[in-house]
Parts: structure tokens; C-alpha cells; sequence
């Protein structure tokens, strides 16, 4: 399918949205990610011309992909889309993932939602899903991040103050350092029984958050995580 570009916005600092018109009608659910090629690179790039990223919309906001990413000067690619002009034309396919509540929704389950740095973005997927459709589902989200310039901070304060069950706790790292065991259960002490943990930043945030997990005896049936690499 090919996407045009429509807008993008600037959500914190070196982060943006990218937001596309598919020319084919697409459903998703949050938590699924889509494969996006660009024509051409104008920078070179070893991992070639093609990344996947979450969706950070939620299928309630519109026919609008929205797809959020840290723009790095060392990936030729990420340059190249943050040079696209709006009426661009990029080849996709998907959306594709299992990383998705649909097998969870029910008001009588918590789902701690534990993010490190760009991996914020299935979570504003499902959080928006979650108070559109009027779910009612318990959502704690841990963001932790290595500066305070926290992506979707100003969307997410609104929800979690008109929505009850939507609890947000912001992380910067450079101040409190990394988030440890003692660190974490000290936030999350209340929320072990029905739980599910869902895990989602670079290799290393996932690592260290199993790790904890497992420190605090929290099963692995309990767990689910997405990794992302190369971001």
C-alpha cells in the first residue's frame, strides 16, 4: 500500500510524529506496527531503506497513521524521513503484531505499562483506545525516560486527570538514576495482584526491567515485552 504524508509535528525534543493517508482502507489494533519504505535515501544507510514502527494512534482518532520516532543523525534513514516534504508517497506494509491487548480487556485487570524512551508509543496507542471506547480498564503507566522532555507529556497529564483509571509516573533518569528494583516497587507495590506487565523500549530498558520483574518474584506469564532495536 502506499501512504502520503499529510503533517508532522514536533513532540519533543529530536522526536516527531509523521502522520500518512493510506490509499487503501486500514484497520489496526493498538499495539501493531507497520513497515514503511522510502523511495530513496539521501543519506546512506546500511540497514537500507525500510524500518517498522508502531502505530501511535489509535484506530478512534481516524483514518490518519500516525508513527512517532526519534530523528538520530546517525540513521541516514530517519534523516531522509525527517526531510520528507508534506504529499510524499512511501510504500508500507502491515500492520502486523501481537503486541496488542485484544485478549485482555477487562476492567478487573491492571495493566502496568512500564516505557523507556521512544517505546512510549504502542502505550499512547492503547491508552487513547482505552478512553475513547470507554473500556474503563486500569492503566498505569511508568514512563522513564534520560531527560525530562517526556513525548505525549502534555496529552498524557490530560488523560490521567479526566480519566480515573489512567495513572501516569514520570521517570528522568538523569536525576533519580536508573529505575532498580527498590525504585520500582516502591511505584508499583499496589498493583501486583492482577496484573499484566507489558515492557517496551531498546534491548537494554527491557533487559534491566526482566530482570527487576523477576527480582520481584512477578511470573512471566504476567510479562509481555516488545523490543526496540535500532530505533
Amino acid at each position: 500500500m502506499k501512504l502520503t504524508l499529510v503533517k508532522k509535528i514536533e513532540e519533543a525534543k529530536n522526536t516527531k510524529s509523521f502522520y500518512f493517508k493510506s490509499d487503501e482502507k486500514i484497520s489496526w489494533i493498538p499495539g501493531q506496527y507497520i513497515y514503511i519504505t522510502l523511495s530513496t535515501l539521501n543519506y546512506p544507510d546500511e540497514r537500507g531503506a525500510t524500518r517498522h514502527f508502531t502505530i501511535s494512534s489509535s484506530p478512534t482518532e481516524g483514518d490518519l497513521i500516525q508513527v512517532t520516532t526519534r530523528i538520530r543523525e546517525a540513521s541516514g534513514y530517519k534523516k531522509t524521513l525527517d526531510e520528507l516534504s508534506v504529499g510524499s508517497v512511501v510504500e508500507a506494509r502491515g500492520p502486523m503484531g501481537s503486541f496488542v491487548l485484544t485478549n485482555h480487556y477487562s476492567p478487573i485487570t491492571n495493566h502496568l505499562f512500564l516505557a523507556g524512551g521512544i517505546g512510549i508509543t504502542p502505550f499512547r496507542s492503547m491508552i487513547k483506545y482505552n478512553i475513547d471506547k470507554g473500556l474503563n480498564i486500569p492503566m498505569y503507566l511508568i514512563y522513564s525516560n534520560s531527560d525530562s522532555d517526556f513525548t505525549f507529556k502534555k496529552e498524557l497529564d490530560e488523560w490521567q486527570k479526566e480519566n480515573k483509571n489512567i495513572k501516569v509516573t514520570y521517570f528522568n533518569s538523569s536525576v533519580s538514576g536508573h529505575l532498580d528494583a527498590q525504585k520500582l516497587n516502591i511505584l508499583i507495590s499496589d498493583h501486583f495482584i492482577s496484573s499484566v506487565f507489558w515492557v517496551v523500549g531498546p534491548n537494554i530498558f527491557i533487559d534491566a526491567m526482566e530482570e527487576i520483574l523477576e527480582e520481584l518474584k512477578i511470573s512471566n506469564d504476567q510479562i509481555k515485552t516488545e523490543k526496540f532495536t535500532g530505533y
